[in-house]
């Protein structure tokens, strides 16, 4: 029973990983008998969140089933994990970058160490960005967020006691968020968004005891992201003017962060509310992406360089089938590279 509700797990990821690449790639009008279906593929940002849901209950899950809690094993698994991946995809943005203008490519030196300190965010949707995402990958933003959010983790369990860790998440997000309405940037905005990740610590917190998964259970931490949502509600008024500013209003300051948490209760409920009715439907339309699991964060932020940018198949005359093969390249070399090679570092790194 355990590898099954575990498995939905890896199934929703490896969803949500080849949702963000269709939600990149595909039109916002497709018609299909009169019916524009390419609203079902518009919910990227909230792809996102889901994978921060996710990390929250998959770090929980692990840091308590570990027997080393030291820094040093919790910080080198979590780095590697997340820069191996990712320095070999930078490479292959830079010769990518090469290729397309027939020499050596600027590297951007300021941009590519401001993305290794995990720094990097959107800097077309929101202000007082430090440095943008690595050549326009805008995935990466996501990034920075799930670094500092493993590091807040690890001080919280070591420094908190169990029984206040809860209140002290509660206590620091919301006075984030109230800060943000003062003065947006990365500081009090990845501490507000650690209440999103929060959400699969409690997750995890209520499984790993085999509490009930009930509404009961989650109302606590629905109450903390309510609580959020309303001050990014009063931020949206305050800062209405914003959303005339930036090109894409929908995934930008000060709209995306309501959004965002917004979404979070939409996932708290919803995965209580699913549970309920037995999971129907999910291993028809999510089941089978647990195939995909393994090799999703490799598909997530390699697909900008390997399908949304690429040039390398144009020469067919049929953008279908062009993008159709983009897709299975994206799908081959994130297995190489997330299966095969970053396991094999892995391995050679821990042994």
């Amino acid at each position: 029973m355990k590898a099954n509700r575990l498995e939905k797990l890896e199934a929703v990821r490896g969803f949500a990983a080849l949702y963000v690449v269709f939600f990149h790639i595909l039109p916002q009008k497709i018609d299909l008998y009169g019916i524009n279906i390419g609203y079902l593929f518009r919910f990227g940002p909230e792809m996102v969140i889901v994978f921060f849901v996710l990390s929250g209950f998959v770090i929980k899950f692990t840091y308590e089933r570990s027997k080393d809690k030291s820094f040093g094993y919790y910080f080198i698994r979590r780095f590697i994990r997340l820069y191996i991946p990712l320095i070999i995809v930078f490479i292959l943005a830079y010769l990518i970058k090469c290729y397309e203008v027939a020499g050596l490519a600027d590297p951007i030196i300021k941009h590519l160490f401001g993305n290794l300190f995990m720094l990097q965010d959107v800097i077309t949707l929101k202000p007082n960005v430090i440095v943008p995402s690595y050549l326009g990958n805008g995935v990466l933003w996501s990034l920075s967020y799930e670094w500092w959010f493993y590091m807040l983790f690890f001080v919280l369990v070591t420094y908190v006691k169990p029984e206040k860790i809860n209140r002290f998440v509660t206590i620091l997000t919301i006075v984030a968020a109230a800060s943000y309405l003062v003065y947006p940037f990365i500081v009090n905005r990845l501490v507000m968004y650690f209440a999103i990740w929060w959400t699969g610590v409690r997750f995890a917190d209520i499984y790993l005891k085999k509490d009930e998964f009930s509404f009961k259970a989650v109302m606590p931490q629905a109450i903390l992201l309510l609580s959020i949502s309303i001050i990014l509600a009063v931020n949206l008024k305050l800062n209405f003017e914003f959303t005339k500013i930036y090109a894409y209003p929908l995934v930008a300051y000060p709209f995306v962060e309501l959004r965002h948490f917004v979404f979070t209760i939409l996932v708290l409920f919803g995965a209580i509310l699913w549970k309920k009715l037995n999971w129907i439907g999910f291993d028809m339309f999510i089941g089978k992406f647990k195939y995909l699991a393994s090799s999703s964060y490799v598909i997530y932020i390699a697909h900008h360089y390997l399908v949304v940018e690429a040039h390398y198949l144009r020469f067919i005359n049929n953008k279908i089938i062009e993008y159709g093969l983009y897709i299975v390249v994206l799908l081959i070399f994130s297995y190489l590279l997330e299966v095969v090679v970053y396991n094999r570092i892995k391995n050679m790194i821990l042994k």
